[in-house]
């Protein structure tokens, strides 16, 4: 079943990150969080919660067969989505995704992936288009275009000199959007060592605001 391949990839590129990994069945309950009622709107058939580092997730799968089952699965995420944040905390709310599984392909799947992934009402979505001839290959370029890539372990030739591999690093992390100033500090702060996975995230966040 793609959407459990797609959940064991998730976790096992979290625990590469150092993050720690739950299982969070609250996300996909069916009712508030305090309420004994199970709301009437419509939720999908099948989700998994999931709790990586920081980041509270909903994986779900989605239809592209046509505009309606699009329509259809997003909608339903939507609901469940509402329903997890009453579980969650106001600092995992902002982190809160939900994460699509393609399942078929219509003609213009590229539209529907693009206009969900850009749309941010009630979260941040991201959709995996998994190749059944090359999971690993799909899936780590889902991951490079995810909060889980590390954009700062760029592959780099041993023998090179310590400078030029910093300003290599530091040039593909502009190319990626970040400011002069705020690829510099990535790189510092990849070379400090820092084991605490959160203050790692916290100083990232903090040099995404550098100017250049």
């Amino acid at each position: 079943m793609l959407l459990d391949e797609l959940c064991t990839r998730l976790a096992a590129a979290a625990k590469d990150n150092g993050w720690p990994v739950e299982r969070r069945d609250d996300l996909t309950a069916p009712s508030f969080r305090g309420s004994g009622d199970t709301t009437n709107v419509s939720l999908p058939a099948n989700a998994r919660g999931l709790q990586l580092g920081l980041y509270a997730v909903i994986a779900v799968p989605l239809r592209l067969e046509s505009a309606a089952s699009v329509e259809e699965d997003l909608k339903a995420a939507h609901n469940q989505m509402i329903i997890a944040r009453s579980y969650l905390t106001n600092a995992q709310v902002i982190d809160a995704h939900i994460i699509f599984v393609a399942e078929g392909k219509s003609d213009d799947w590229k539209q529907h992936v693009d206009r969900i992934q850009r749309d941010e009402a009630t979260c941040r979505k991201l959709v995996w288009m998994p190749d059944r001839q090359d999971f690993d290959r799909s899936f780590a370029e889902f991951v490079d275009c995810s909060f889980l890539a590390r954009p700062w372990l760029v592959a780099i030739a041993r023998d090179a000199p310590l400078d030029q591999n910093q300003e290599l690093v530091e040039t593909v992390l502009r190319e990626q959007g970040l400011s002069e100033g705020a690829a510099k500090a990535w790189v510092e702060l990849a070379a400090s060592r820092i084991d605490d996975p959160e203050q790692l995230v916290e100083r990232l966040v903090e040099a995404m605001e550098m100017p250049t």
